[in-house]
C-alpha cells in the first residue's frame, strides 16, 4: 500500500460509507487479493501457506492461520526482511526507556493474553492514520460534534496502562497522527491511584475521554462526589466488555454519549458502536467471520463457537483468515442508524467459563452468569470472583455506599450460594479475600472473573 496522509485517510473513511453496497463488495474483494499477493510475495511463512493457492482465489479457499503458527516462525511471517524476533523482543522488554518507534517506523502491538496466547504485531505509519480515521469518525460521527470538539478545547484524554498492548498502543497513534497539538493527547495510567488520576485528568479536562470501563468508573465516582470536574462530549468505554449498569452510570453521571468498540492486536479496531448500540464491523479494512468449532461458517443470528478475522491494511505482519476464540453473532438486517455494514454481538471467548464439580461431574457455568448474579447485589460496589479447585470461590470486595466489605460479603455469600445450589452445586466453599479488587498489573484490565 501506498504512503497515505491522515487527511487521505479520513477522506478514504467517508468515502467508503457513501458506497453502495456492490461497490464495497469490490473494494474489499481488491484489498484482500492486494494483501494475499503482497503477503505471498514477502512472507516466506505465506509463500509456504499458499503454495497451492489458485491464481483466482476467494476467501474460503485461504487457509486458517492461528497464532503459534505465526509466532514459531516470527521471521518468515514477517514481511520487513530487516524485522526479527529478538530485536523486537529486546524493544518490549525495555518498552519503558523507548520514546520512539521500533526500528523508527513501527507501532508495536502485543496481545494481553487473556487466553494464555500472546502475539506481537507491527502497525505502519498507514495503519496509524486508517486507524485514527476510523476514531474521529464513530467517536465524532456529525459535522456539529466535531465543531463541538472544537470549542470545547479538543483534547484526547485516555486511560490505559503504559505497554505494549492495543488500548494505550493506539492512543500513542491518534497522539501521532491525529491534527492536534500534541499537548491536547495524553495517555493516563490506569494503574495510578484515584486521587492521582483524578487530580490529573481535572487539570487537563478532556474534551474526548477513552478508556476501559472499570476505570471510567471509578473517574465517575469522583465526578459524582465532586472531587473532578470534567464534562467530555463523548466515553469511548473499550478494552474490557462494557456492562448494562457501567453505560447507564457513565451516561447518568457525565451525561454524554458512551459508546464501545471491539478491538484485538491482532486486528486493531474491528467493530465501533453506533446510536442503537449495534457494533458495526468496519468492514472496509476488517473481514470477519463467524464459524463454528469445526470451521465451517455460521449462520446470521446463530452464535459462532470462533471468528475468523483479516487485516486488510497491516502488510507488515499480515492477518489474513486469523481464528480468534471469541464467540459472536452476525447480524445483517438493516439498522436504524443507518450504518449499513454487518453488526456483531460479541458474546465472550470460548474460554470464558468456569468448572465446578457437583460430586459426579463437572458442570461448567458461563462467566457471565456469574456477573449477573453480582450486579443483583446492591450491597457490593465492585468485585472480583477468584476460581479455585475443588468448588472454592474466594471473594475480593468493596461495599456500597461505604459499606463495611465484611458486611457485603455476607450478603453476597447468601446470594451466591442460592445461586450455585440452583443449577446443583451443595457445598461450595466461599471466602472472603483481604485484597480489594485489582486490575491486572500488567495489562491494567480489570477482570471480574479469575480461574486462579
Amino acid at each position: 500500500m501506498k504512503k497515505i496522509g491522515i487527511i487521505e485517510a479520513i477522506d478514504m473513511t467517508n468515502e467508503y460509507s457513501k458506497m453502495l453496497p456492490k461497490d464495497r463488495i469490490q473494494l474489499r474483494k481488491k484489498r484482500l487479493y492486494d494483501l494475499v499477493t503482497y503477503a505471498r510475495d514477502n512472507s516466506a511463512f505465506y509463500r509456504d501457506k499458499y503454495t497451492n493457492l489458485p491464481e483466482n482465489f476467494t476467501l474460503q479457499n485461504l487457509p486458517i492461520t492461528q497464532d503459534h503458527e505465526l509466532m514459531a516462525d516470527y521471521n518468515a511471517w514477517c514481511t520487513d526482511p530487516n524485522v526479527s524476533l529478538e530485536s523486537l523482543q529486546a524493544y518490549i522488554d525495555s518498552w519503558q526507556n523507548n520514546s520512539g518507534k521500533y526500528m523508527g517506523k513501527y507501532h508495536c502491538v502485543t496481545s494481553s493474553g487473556t487466553d494464555g496466547s500472546n502475539i506481537t504485531m507491527l502497525y505502519d505509519s498507514n495503519c496509524g492514520k486508517l486507524l485514527s480515521a476510523g476514531y474521529i469518525k464513530h467517536c465524532l460521527p456529525t459535522r456539529s460534534l466535531f465543531i463541538e470538539f472544537i470549542k470545547r478545547g479538543g483534547k484526547l484524554a485516555s486511560v490505559y496502562s503504559d505497554g505494549a498492548f492495543f488500548p494505550s498502543v493506539f492512543a500513542s497513534m491518534r497522539r501521532h497522527y491525529i491534527p492536534l497539538r500534541r499537548t491536547r493527547s495524553r495517555l493516563f495510567k490506569v494503574q495510578d491511584s484515584t486521587a492521582r488520576l483524578s487530580a490529573d485528568l481535572g487539570r487537563f479536562k478532556p474534551t474526548l475521554l477513552s478508556g476501559f470501563p472499570s476505570a471510567l468508573g471509578r473517574i465517575a465516582d469522583e465526578r459524582k462526589a465532586g472531587r473532578i470536574k470534567i464534562n467530555p462530549i463523548c466515553i469511548l468505554a473499550d478494552g474490557e466488555q462494557l456492562s448494562p449498569q457501567m453505560r447507564q452510570k457513565l451516561n447518568t453521571i457525565f451525561y454524554c454519549n458512551v459508546i464501545s468498540s471491539y478491538s484485538c492486536a491482532e486486528a486493531g479496531c474491528i467493530a465501533y458502536e453506533c446510536k442503537e448500540h449495534h457494533l458495526h464491523i468496519n468492514d472496509d479494512w476488517v473481514i470477519v467471520e463467524p464459524i463454528d468449532i469445526h470451521g465451517q461458517p455460521v449462520a446470521e443470528g446463530v452464535p459462532s463457537d470462533m471468528v475468523l478475522v483479516t487485516n486488510l491494511m497491516n502488510y507488515t505482519t499480515p492477518i489474513i483468515r486469523y481464528a480468534l476464540d471469541d464467540r459472536i453473532i452476525m447480524h445483517t438486517t438493516p439498522c436504524s442508524c443507518g450504518n449499513t455494514s454487518p453488526y456483531i454481538e460479541v458474546i465472550g471467548k470460548s474460554i470464558d467459563q468456569v468448572a465446578f464439580n457437583d460430586g459426579q461431574h463437572d458442570i461448567f457455568i458461563p462467566m457471565t452468569d456469574l456477573d449477573e448474579v453480582f450486579a443483583s447485589i446492591p450491597e457490593v460496589k465492585r468485585y472480583q470472583i477468584l476460581i479455585y479447585p475443588n468448588n472454592h470461590i474466594a471473594l475480593r470486595l468493596s461495599g456500597a455506599k461505604g459499606m463495611d466489605k465484611t458486611l457485603a460479603f455476607f450478603k453476597a455469600e447468601k446470594v451466591l450460594r442460592n445461586y450455585l445450589k440452583s443449577i446443583g452445586i451443595s457445598t461450595p466453599a466461599i471466602t472472603l479475600e483481604k485484597e480489594d479488587p485489582q486490575a491486572d498489573p500488567i495489562s491494567g484490565k480489570y477482570k471480574t472473573v479469575i480461574t486462579m
